[in-house]
């Protein structure tokens, strides 16, 4: 990750959306999911303020809408 203390304090702290925007990965997620037991559906859950529930629900459902999620730039 390219700022190791911020790194390491987002890591700590399981700040998950800190990591990633620090250049963390699927496999970084993973190991820190293992680590603390939690499943990939706890964890995207509370990095997009969803509960388990509400998250695995959105997903049955066909996930989030495809508007504005395709990139950065996208506005509409």
């Amino acid at each position: 990750m390219a700022d190791d203390r911020g790194a390491e304090a987002g890591g700590l702290a399981r700040d998950l959306n800190r990591c990633i925007a620090l250049g963390g990965n699927i496999y970084f997620l993973a190991k820190i999911g293992a680590t603390d037991g939690r499943s990939f559906q706890q964890m995207a859950g509370s990095m997009t303020g969803l509960t388990e529930e509400q998250y695995r629900d959105m997903m049955i459902k066909g996930g989030r809408p495809i508007e504005g999620n395709r990139y950065i730039g996208e506005q509409r």
